[in-house]
Parts: C-alpha cells; structure tokens; sequence
C-alpha cells in the first residue's frame, strides 16, 4: 500500500495493514509510523516473504527446544548471570537452525513472550545487512511492551535522524535508553522496576498491538521474560557488521540490567566464533552446537523420513499402486539417514525431489539412491547444490587454494589415514598450519566442529564429497581426484624438502608425515594430473633428494624414522626417475 508514493499527507486517521493486526495511530504516534517504513518487514518470524517457513517436524529436535523453553521461563535475577542471558545456536549449513528458531519463536509468541524478531537472508537487500535490525526490532517491542512504546515514539519524532544514524546509535536511542527511562520513572513512583515486561498475549501482531497511553500510573507488566531472536547471523554479508552487532549485545547485556534474553543462530564462522570466545560474552552466553551428541539428528532424521514418506505414499495412491509395501524399505531410508550426516537439509531437499509432480515417487527414490539413472535437466539435489555452490563461490573468491585443499581431502579420504597426518601435510606445503586455517576461513559450515582444523578436515555432511565429485552438479567447483593426487604429491615432495633440510627444522613436523610422503609421493605423482607446477618441481627434485644421502648425519626423531623405516636408496631413485619419464612422454 502507498508503494512509491510521494509528497503526501494523511491527517486524523489510523493505518490499518490488512491481515496483519498493525494499528498506528497517525496523530498520536507519527514516530512509530515514521519507523515502520525504516523497518524490514520480510525480516519477521510471520513474514510472507519467508514461506514456507521452516519448521520442526513434530516429534523432532525436542532435546533442543525443551532447553530453549525451560530457559525462557526461568525466573531470574534482573542482571542475567552464568550465561542465562544469550544463547547461540550454531551449526553447519543445513544443520537446521532457522526451523528451530522459527519453532521457537512460534512458541514464545503464542505464550507472549516473544519481544521481537529478525531472520537475515543474504539475498534480500532489506535483510542482509544490519541497517533495519535494530528498528525493526525497536517497532516490535514497541507493540510488545506497552510502558516502551511511547517512549520509542517520542525518541523518533524528536530525532528522526536516529533511523539512518549507525546501529550503534539506533540500539541506544530505540531499545536502551527507552529501558531507562522506564526504570527511572518506576523509581520515582517508588516502584521496583521488574525485570521482565509482559504482553497479555491478547495482540499477537507481528508489530504492534492497541497503542499505549504511556507509563504515567500504570506499573511494570507482570514478571515475565522477553525474548528477542536472531536468526542467521551469517547471512548478514558483511563479516565486520556481524561482529558490530554482537559488540553491541555484548556492552549492552553485561553492563545494563535489560530484560532481555537473545537467542543468536548462525553458522560458526570464525568472526562470529571470535565474537562469541570475548570474556565478556562468553560469561553471559551458551553454547548450543546442533553437532554436539546431545542435539545430533540421526534418530529424528529417521522420524522425519518415515513420516514424511508415509505421507507422499498417501498423496501419490494411486501412481504408486503397482509398487510393492513397505515403502521405502528400511534398508533405503538407512541409506538416507546416512547420507543426512545428522543434517536435515540433505533428507528436506531428496523429500521434495521425491514428492513433486509427473513422476512415480518410487522411480525418484530409485535416482536419488543411483539405481536408476537420472533423465532430463531435474536434479534431486537442486536445493543442496544451490547451498554448497553458495558457499564455495564466495569462498573461492577468498581463497583460491581452497579448490586445491578440497581435492587433496577427497584423495586422502581413500587411503584410510588418520587425517592428522593430512593437516600437517597440507601445513607443510602452505608454510605454517596458519595458512591453511586461513585459507579455509570462509568455509567453516561445511566441516565438523569447532574448526576445519580441529575437525581433522572431516566434512560435516556426507553428500558434500558426491556434490564436489559430480561435474553435472558442480559445474565449474567440480573436482577430478587426478587434481586432489597433483597438490597431494606436491605436498609429499614439500615435506621431503623439509626432511633433508637443515638440522632441527623437522622437529616441527610429525614423523608420520615423513613416513606418509616416503610411502605414498610415488601414488599420488603417477595418478597426477601433472600440472606445470607440479612437472617444475620434479626438475628440481634431485636437487633435494641429494641431500638424503647424508640425511643419516641428523640425530633425533629422524634419525630414528630413517633408521626404523624399511630404506631402500635404489628403490627410490628409480621411482623418481620413473615418474619424470611418464610426465615427459
């Protein structure tokens, strides 16, 4: 309504959003009106702009939302203390954090504890950034807690410049400083200020309920907590304002007594992980990891898919008539759990695949498990792909090793290692284990936690490696293993180097790395793809491979390598002299 209408005056009326129960009374709240068009309506938990909007299946991540809601209604002191006021909620892509926060704030709103929300997504330009969160924010608990919201309107219509002033500005102006003055005037009516404000739950509208006539003789609503939800930090694009908002939470919490309590969802990039590790925010915040055993997935993923199929068997009666019970069988939805790697972006994406119109479920169930071949431009995978190919295209941008690290885990994965053995490999030839952890910085949801590195390079979902080795699927991010073999093989011929290099500079790499590089160069450089840089390296090799004749004068952990490793000098020689004849033919 009024879409890019200009130079107007509405006077003596109320604005009414049809279907929405938003009241805002033109002459009494010109503030409040004046926010709502600095606000990011497609942000909210009930937004249009967000359907279908995810949610728990029934029967599913119980453990998790039982914590939330106990956690929401526990009384407490007014200061929050030992991590009661914030919890992040973390995890890989697709681990399903937006339908728990969504679930959640589907709860709190029903039983009026919902102060406000906002769910970031990367593509919508009035949601990826932080300019409307905080008013967005501010026009919700305008309507939530009837002693702020006449405050809140006074603080715009006295400084409209507060809705384009910094964000830092906004949380003071609109949310702190309306607080105080609450406490202040209760203070002077000789009245505790409560530390918890309460919405009868009568007006569950997504802004504002009836306007308010003020505080002036009416005390603080009954103890009860307000729950604020932010959603999918990460999808706010700019890693720097990610950290701006949680410096803000984190000043605002610890020193003021707020009646707020803030549920925070991301994926653990590392910004977000360093905001989070600050003593001050961690001594107000828990964690809650969706990989951690307590809240992994598998036996709900298994609920979901039974159900769920059930479901599709009912809908598809009749084109699935001639298909013999039960279906699927327990055999493929075990094939299924396992490929969800604890996730439910994986079994999400094959259900819908499975579900849509023109085909026999059952036939789609057989593509998606590679019995039948796939025919026609359809992907079961369209949604998974478009994630990981999101992911990745930024992250190549950063870091245009990554390609190269990616390749050499797929290999390494075949050969059964502890990939300790790979993470120090992969440290040697990029010169220090900072660079690799740089390198894979922008990557952080598509390993295990709490890192890449300290995952052991393991990927958190399982289907990641069948995306990457499917060139049908990943197009340009498609991975051949001959270029995983060329950088590993590279890096057997770096950590040789370092062998045979100056007394003492081995001791910071681990013997079973020289051991790996001694037993596997040989693999890996006849499965090479040879390229320009790696064929540069091996012209040069002997060079190095000299120096391994007086290797036996080190004393320490090689010396002992050396002299407990089955050594056969000829044996070596001729595999490198091998391996330079097959790249020069």
């Amino acid at each position: 309504m009024l879409n890019r209408s200009r130079n107007f005056a509405i006077n003596n009326s109320t604005f009414n959003n049809v279907g929405r129960d938003v009241n805002i009374f033109m002459d009494e709240e010109r503030g409040l009106q004046t926010l709502y068009w600095h606000t990011s309506t497609s942000a909210l938990f009930t937004a249009e702009a967000r359907f279908p909007l995810p949610l728990c299946h029934p029967g599913t991540r119980e453990a998790i939302l039982s914590e939330l809601k106990v956690w929401a209604k526990q009384d407490t002191p007014q200061v929050f203390t030992n991590g009661s006021s914030i919890r992040w909620l973390y995890g890989p892509a697709g681990a399903g954090k937006s339908a728990i926060a969504q679930t959640f704030a589907e709860a709190c709103a029903k039983n009026g504890m919902l102060a406000g929300s906002f769910f970031f997504w990367r593509s919508d330009p009035s949601r990826n950034n932080p300019e409307r969160l905080f008013t967005t924010l501010a026009l919700q608990i305008a309507g939530a807690m009837p002693e702020l919201r006449s405050i809140i309107n006074s603080a715009v219509v006295k400084n409209p410049s507060v809705l384009t002033s910094s964000i830092e500005i906004q949380f003071n102006d609109l949310i702190l400083h309306p607080w105080f003055k609450v406490q202040m005037h209760q203070e002077l009516l000789g009245k505790p200020p409560s530390s918890h404000l309460h919405n009868d739950g009568k007006n569950q509208s997504p802004f504002l309920s009836a306007p308010s006539t003020g505080t002036s003789g009416s005390p603080l609503s009954s103890k009860r907590t307000q729950i604020i939800i932010i959603d999918g930090l990460d999808e706010c694009s700019d890693s720097h304002d990610q950290q701006r908002i949680l410096s803000i939470l984190e000043n605002a919490l610890h020193k003021h007594p707020l009646p707020f309590r803030i549920v925070i969802s991301s994926r653990p990039e590392p910004r977000i992980r360093d905001s989070f590790n600050s003593p001050h925010l961690r001594s107000i915040c828990r964690w809650m990891p969706l990989d951690d055993d307590l809240y992994r997935a598998s036996r709900e993923i298994r609920v979901f898919l039974q159900d769920k199929f059930q479901d599709i068997l009912h809908r598809h009666i009749y084109t699935m008539e001639h298909v013999p019970h039960p279906w699927p069988t327990d055999d493929q939805i075990d094939i299924l759990v396992q490929k969800s790697s604890g996730h439910f972006i994986y079994p999400s994406t094959v259900l819908k695949y499975i579900d849509g119109d023109g085909a026999v479920p059952a036939d789609r169930l057989e593509v998606v498990l590679g019995i039948q071949p796939l025919e026609g431009a359809e992907s079961p995978f369209v949604d998974l792909d478009a994630l990981y190919s999101q992911i990745l295209s930024t992250a190549h941008k950063k870091s245009p090793k990554l390609v190269h690290i990616l390749g050499a885990i797929i290999v390494f994965m075949d050969n059964k290692i502890s990939q300790e053995v790979l993470v120090h490999l992969l440290a040697v030839e990029m010169k220090s284990l900072g660079a690799l952890r740089a390198a894979l910085s922008s990557v952080h949801s598509l390993f295990n936690g709490p890192s890449p590195v300290e995952s052991d390079l393991h990927f958190c979902h399982a289907s990641f490696v069948d995306f990457l080795s499917n060139r049908q699927r990943s197009l340009q991010l498609y991975i051949d293993k001959s270029d995983g073999h060329d950088y590993l093989a590279q890096c057997c011929l770096s950590a040789m180097e370092v062998l045979h290099s100056e007394p003492g500079t081995q001791s910071i790499v681990p013997v079973s790395v020289f051991k790996y590089a001694h037993s596997y160069w040989a693999h890996h450089h006849t499965l090479a793809r040879g390229t320009a840089r790696l064929l540069s390296r091996l012209d040069t090799f002997n060079a190095y491979y000299s120096a391994s004749l007086t290797s036996f004068r080190y004393s320490g952990p090689v010396q002992l390598f050396l002299g407990r490793f089955p050594w056969s000098l000829g044996d070596f020689l001729l595999q490198a002299f091998t391996i330079q004849a097959h790249f020069k033919v």
